[in-house]
């Protein structure tokens, strides 16, 4: 009965409740909870005294009903709240995590006004792009879960690919087009000793928001799908997309290992063969990025022999 009434006010048009009720012989009030449950979930329903409720189309496909509707995987996606405007997807979904939430929960919002990246670092994150985050529950050790980075940038080129665009990725965590930065990946994980409690896979994607829209300290090294297009894309389709990639990959390295994974990773990496600078704590190296282990660590080549970046700041040469 819900999912029906949900299809009811997704029509656009003014409905009363009288006559929600009456099609589905429930009464007023049950119809009233219905819609304050929407709302909680992200809808903006608009209710006028004697013409009744309306859905306002400000989610451009982002409606959890709608995504739910076009999702096809078992876990990802379980859970969908779409927000308006949030301070981070990051952090609103950790707090659920904390309670109980489950996993494949997924926060995504039409804006941030404090996205972060890899070390703290801001992300621009304005209407228009794609931002989520999808909580996780991996039965896998702490020393393996930088290889879900490299999981979810497979799944996101793979997805790419039918909207037009070839990516490339730069490891560990950036999605580039022409070396410009398309979309960022960011991990945070809680865990207790050798076991993961929950992992938190956040996604900035570069999606319908223009070169304009973006800081002025960035536009030389990012881009977005509607600049390299010339035209919008369907969010939800992209989103969908990238939630079936990404656990028909995760289900298969539960069962089998990251070996696939890594061997999909190589094949569209724009860092393996070369020339790097890596950022390092302690100074920079200099070398040729010649492979990634089978932990996932980067390869580089340098003067002084072979060397395992196990994380920091790469500069493409």
């Amino acid at each position: 009965m819900s999912n029906r009434i949900d299809e009811l006010l997704t029509a656009g048009s003014f409905i009363s409740g009288q006559k929600i009720a009456k099609e589905f012989g429930v009464s007023r009030t049950a119809v009233f909870k219905r819609v304050q449950q929407l709302r909680k979930l992200g809808y903006c329903i608009e209710g006028v005294q004697k013409k009744g409720y309306r859905l306002v189309p400000r989610f451009d496909g982002l409606l959890p009903l709608e995504i739910k509707v076009r999702l096809k995987t078992k876990i990802f996606g379980k859970e969908v709240i779409t927000l308006d405007s949030v301070d981070s997807t990051q952090a609103c979904l950790n707090k659920l995590a904390e309670k109980g939430a489950p996993e494949g929960t997924l926060v995504l919002a039409l804006e941030q006004t404090h996205g972060r990246g890899r070390m703290n670092r801001s992300w621009s994150s304005p209407r228009g792009g794609l931002w989520f985050s999808l909580l996780l529950r991996p039965s896998i050790p702490p020393m393996e879960l930088h290889k879900l980075t490299l999981l979810f940038g497979v799944a996101i080129v793979a997805s790419l690919k039918p909207f037009g665009i070839n990516a490339t990725l730069k490891w560990p965590n950036d999605v580039l087009v022409e070396r410009r930065k398309l979309c960022g990946i960011l991990l945070e994980a809680s865990t207790e000793a050798d076991r993961v409690g929950h992992v938190i896979a956040g996604i900035g994607i570069n999606a319908n928001n223009s070169f304009a829209d973006l800081p002025s300290e960035i536009r030389n090294s990012a881009v977005s799908m509607r600049d390299i297009l010339g035209t919008k894309i369907d969010r939800a389709e992209l989103l969908c997309g990238i939630l079936k990639y990404s656990e028909d990959l995760y289900l298969e390295a539960s069962e089998k290992g990251f070996s696939k994974i890594l061997s999909l990773w190589r094949t569209s990496s724009c860092t393996l063969g070369q020339r790097v600078e890596v950022l390092l704590p302690d100074g920079i190296l200099s070398g040729l990025a010649v492979d990634i282990d089978e932990d996932g660590y980067l390869v580089v080549k340098y003067h002084g022999g072979l060397k395992k970046i196990y994380s920091g700041d790469i500069i493409l040469l």
